[in-house]
């Protein structure tokens, strides 16, 4: 007789693989229970494709639902969940979609699929108090060379090479008008040209916007671990008002509440 641990171990793989009950199992099962195993391990596929669904709104409502689902169940297939909880599962589908993609459509729903799951993970993110202007209004002026700052749970950087943004939004306004909607398949898909995210959850509601390279740069060096004066000395190299810009920067990015201070 198989141990249990190992009787539940050899389970779950089958489940996870998609195969037949274990040996052990199949042994003692009639084939109605069969035809049961079949029916238990295509239910936790269907509540996978579900789960992405859920996590994928407007990259579902692109696609269309068969479509989503046929690239979900590819997902799976490649990718078992290792999650406790279906929120965490998913995150690798923007990479397994680049890995896959010949054209700029498929390209462009790559960047889509990434900005949806770090919208997702800004808006789960635990709360924080960011810095603030006024808790550094009284500092001394030789003290502002070592500051250094960490990124609020809730800030996510992304590029993207798309208009995977845009694609998005128009998704975002027609499931708000009909939630069944797809596949859409405007506007079209572009690719080329690297766009800068920052995301971002101030307070209850997630937002979003543009970065030009320079600042996306200097924030990234930033929460990277870099000092301010370490930011500044960067900055000389390409500009002359190198401290006028590090310090307007920072300016914005605490009165957005971005930074924690270390």
């Amino acid at each position: 007789m198989m141990p249990l641990d190992e009787l539940q171990r050899t389970a779950q793989a089958s489940v996870l693989g998609g195969g037949p009950p274990p040996a052990v199992l199949e042994r003692e099962l009639a084939p109605p229970a069969a035809e049961r195993w079949a029916i238990y391990v295509d239910a936790y596929r269907l509540r996978l494709v579900d789960a992405l669904a859920t996590q994928y709104p407007a990259l579902a409502s692109r696609l269309g639902r068969d479509q989503f689902d046929a690239c979900a169940r590819r997902f799976i297939a490649a990718q078992p969940s290792t999650h406790r909880s279906l929120r965490d599962y998913g995150s690798e589908l923007p990479a397994f979609l680049l890995a896959g993609a010949d054209t700029d459509e498929a390209r462009m729903q790559s960047d889509l699929a990434a900005f949806e799951w770090r919208l997702a993970a800004a808006f789960d993110a635990p709360d924080a108090s960011a810095c603030t202007i006024a808790e550094l209004a009284g500092l001394a002026p030789d003290e502002w060379p070592g500051l250094c700052f960490a990124a609020v749970p809730s800030l996510q950087r992304l590029s993207t090479r798309s208009n995977a943004v845009a694609v998005w939004r128009e998704a975002r306004q027609t499931l708000q008008r009909d939630p069944a909607a797809g596949p859409l398949a405007a506007p079209a898909a572009e690719y080329g040209a690297t766009a800068h995210w920052l995301i971002v959850r101030p307070e209850l509601d997630t937002e979003f916007r543009s970065l030009a390279a320079a600042e996306a740069a200097a924030l990234d060096q930033l929460l990277a671990g870099a000092s301010f004066a370490e930011l500044c000395e960067q900055l000389s190299t390409s500009r002359d008002d190198a401290a006028v810009t590090a310090a307007t920067w920072l300016k914005g990015w605490l009165t957005e509440g971005l930074l924690l201070r270390v």
